[in-house]
């Protein structure tokens, strides 16, 4: 499954659209003014979500007018093939990864009160239990390989594997959003920018056909990317809101 950027797009599309709606009008607003209270929706709810992170489901709570609590499961297939060149030869690389993971998020909504805009505004901090996050690349050369007047398969040539994984733990999280922008009295729309820092990769590497005794970069990639260890996350969801809105 192909993580589209033309449906990024479109949910944050949507996302600015509605988030005209979200002031204290006194007229021409059918919400109850209660909806507007809360920075997360009240008294609870639960949604779908979908970004760079995966889609999934969520669960909203309230725990004060400024502050809540969001608990998350998000699933992430992800596969594709580009094409490269190396050492002027043309390679063909299949690229697949999975990421599964838990989280966690405590919000604090400082404009609440405020109303307009920003009243949806979130400070965001947390973590998430990775029960899966690889990848995997599968690379061979995209045409036969000339040796004198032989023309050999890329298949005998040989296919280079390289798998890299990260430990199941948990990788806090910090970042920034609009937890409870109203659609109407049950529906709400939500939007996350932040960053997971992940635990350092293991990368393993195996060859077949006439590379098989030539693969040794296993450890001088793993080098290269110990560093690259933050994990963008970028998601549009939509909840609704369960039970009765209530004052305290």
């Amino acid at each position: 499954m192909k993580m589209k950027k033309s449906s990024l797009v479109v949910m944050l599309f949507i996302f600015c659209l509605v988030s005209s709606k979200t002031t204290y009008a006194e007229g021409g607003d059918s919400n109850p003014r209660l909806t507007y209270e809360y920075g997360y929706p009240q008294p609870f709810a639960v949604g779908i979500h979908a970004g760079t992170a995966g889609f999934g489901l969520q669960i909203y709570k309230p725990i004060s007018k400024e502050f809540g609590a969001r608990l998350g499961f998000s699933h992430m297939p992800f596969s594709t093939n580009i094409l490269g060149n190396y050492s002027n030869r043309e390679l063909s690389t299949d690229i697949s990864a999975k990421s599964t993971n838990i989280s966690l998020l405590f919000g604090w909504t400082p404009f609440v009160k405020n109303g307009g805009f920003f009243r949806s505004f979130s400070v965001q901090l947390g973590g998430a239990y990775f029960t899966q996050l690889n990848g995997s690349l599968k690379s061979k050369l995209r045409d036969p390989y000339k040796f004198g007047d032989i023309m050999v398969d890329p298949e005998l040539v040989g296919t280079i594997n390289t798998d890299v994984q990260w430990k199941k733990t948990i990788n806090p999280y910090a970042g920034i959003g609009w937890t409870n922008i109203v659609i109407d009295n049950k529906f709400s729309l939500n939007v996350d920018l932040g960053m997971y820092y992940l635990s350092k990769p293991s990368v393993s590497m195996a060859a077949t056909g006439l590379l098989a005794e030539n693969v040794n970069n296993a450890s001088i990639i793993e080098e290269n990317i110990k560093s690259y260890r933050f994990l963008p996350r970028v998601e549009v969801g939509i909840s609704y809101r369960f039970g009765k809105l209530r004052y305290k």
